[in-house]
């Protein structure tokens, strides 16, 4: 399909519309906490539609910040549905690698270095606990988490790129019938791993092809712009490898290094959204004596002891700090999850002080360490481990 400038900015339209409809139902108490990680999705996909409607208008800065935006929300996923990997469905954990391949991928559109290294760094701590659950059922699976696993080594370039690549390569070997795309895909990585040039460029030409084989003629720019296959030129660049797409799927104002001087700027601004907790997942309960408990969940996959940096921070403060109690609280006034007289002894005990902080651990190994000293430093009461949560 071609673009006209009037059907991208009809596009545009319906984009940021999606986007203000996402920001809606999010501040309007329409998303279930179980309905978090579906709902990331749904509003990752609003914004990826809006950033390659941009960039097919030449629109660069609005179209990386976008995908910024997408990209969180992709990551967002897959953090909230580790949260609750004791009773989400067991295929949740098995999806995982692909959905942080997605986010990695949507965090190297935007350019935004914190954020693309920060979602590798999560994908190469992936653990191996998760081929102990699915290799024997889903050889597919093995392949996509050596895959995840390579391309985050790569952007952080990583010496562990090689190994895991050789896993890959073993991998895709074993598959009964692979793709094109497993077939070409190790070969592109190798080319990058070593510095060769002719063969990425080959490699990305055979991607192209099976990319374009898939959906020959897309209706909507979000599908027609060849994302995966940008983000794998973006990802050579990082490494001094420079290849050549001749495609207008794969826009230049999407792959250029620099921001032009005339970059176009779009009569779109949706900085005033919201879709996101500032808090994540939390709870509020009493203990055996009544007394008011707010409860936070993180994740950490068991290797190893917990220490107190592994305590993650959101965007209102690292779990359990006051800062994020408050903003928590806030968030359990508005929503229908939590019941009314609940937060407002909860939110008397953390006046009065007696409020209890209980952090609950998931973890996906049934065996390793518990926790060590540092976390004693931290405002923590009570500490329970999920060993094993995403078993069944």
């Amino acid at each position: 399909m071609t673009f006209t400038d009037e059907t991208l900015r009809d596009h545009l339209e319906r984009s940021e519309a999606e986007v203000r409809r996402m920001g809606r139902l999010w501040n309007e108490d329409k998303v279930p906490v179980d309905g978090v990680p579906g709902f990331a999705y749904s509003a990752a996909k609003a914004y990826e539609q809006l950033a390659c409607t941009a960039a097919l208008l030449g629109a660069v800065s609005q179209s990386r910040r976008w995908f910024g935006t997408a990209a969180s929300l992709h990551y967002e996923r897959v953090v909230s549905g580790r949260l609750r990997r004791d009773s989400r469905e067991r295929m949740v954990w098995e999806a995982e690698p692909r959905k942080l391949s997605e986010a990695l991928t949507t965090a190297l559109l935007s350019r935004d270095e914190k954020l693309s290294t920060g979602i590798a760094r999560d994908a190469v701590a992936l653990d191996e606990a998760y081929l102990d659950e699915f290799a024997d059922e889903y050889p597919d699976s093995v392949a996509s988490y050596y895959q995840t696993r390579v391309k985050a080594a790569l952007v952080l370039d990583d010496e562990r790129a090689s190994e895991w690549l050789s896993k890959l390569v073993e991998t895709v070997e074993t598959l009964s019938d692979p793709s094109r795309y497993w077939q070409v895909i190790p070969e592109f990585y190798r080319a990058l791993d070593g510095g060769d040039e002719e063969a990425a460029e080959s490699a990305i030409g055979e991607l192209l092809e099976f990319y374009v084989e898939r959906d020959t003629d897309p209706d909507e720019p979000r599908k027609y712009v060849l994302r995966s296959l940008c983000a794998l030129v973006l990802l050579a660049r990082r490494h001094d490898v420079h290849v050549a797409v001749d495609s207008a799927r794969v826009p230049k104002y999407l792959v250029q290094e620099a921001v032009p001087d005339d970059d176009r700027r779009l009569d779109v601004d949706v900085s005033d959204v919201t879709a996101t907790s500032r808090v994540g997942f939390f709870d509020l309960e009493r203990d055996e004596d009544g007394i008011p408990v707010i409860v936070a969940r993180m994740y950490q996959s068991g290797r190893g002891d917990i220490t107190a940096d592994d305590v993650p921070e959101r965007e209102a403060g690292r779990i359990l700090s006051d800062d994020w109690i408050e903003a928590a609280l806030d968030e359990a006034r508005w929503r229908d999850h939590y019941d009314d007289s609940v937060v407002e002894d909860a939110a008397t005990a953390y006046r009065d002080g007696s409020l209890l902080r209980k952090l609950v651990v998931v973890q996906d190994r049934t065996d390793g360490g518990t926790f060590d000293d540092t976390l004693s430093a931290l405002p923590v009461d009570t500490i329970q481990l999920l060993k094993g949560a995403g078993r069944r």
